[in-house]
């Protein structure tokens, strides 16, 4: 189990997109919990999805040139 850690998964640049329908499962669950009113879901699971894939973006971003001019 150590190999792993000393050789991680390849992951090609497609499976990126993978991040994709992740959030919004993840958010289709979290909003399902929370919302109050059923009909506000689909609009709450939305705001969410957005909101986590604009996250994940800006942290990418931000990693991205944390690693080209710091390191």
């Amino acid at each position: 189990m150590s190999g792993l850690f000393v050789h991680p998964v390849q992951m090609g640049m497609n499976h990126i997109f993978l991040v994709v329908p992740l959030c919004f499962v993840v958010g289709i669950v979290y909003k399902t919990i929370r919302v109050n009113n059923l009909r506000q879901l689909p609009l709450q699971v939305l705001g969410l999805w957005a909101y986590m894939l604009a996250g994940l973006s800006i942290l990418g971003v931000a990693f991205f040139l944390l690693l080209e001019y710091v390191a």
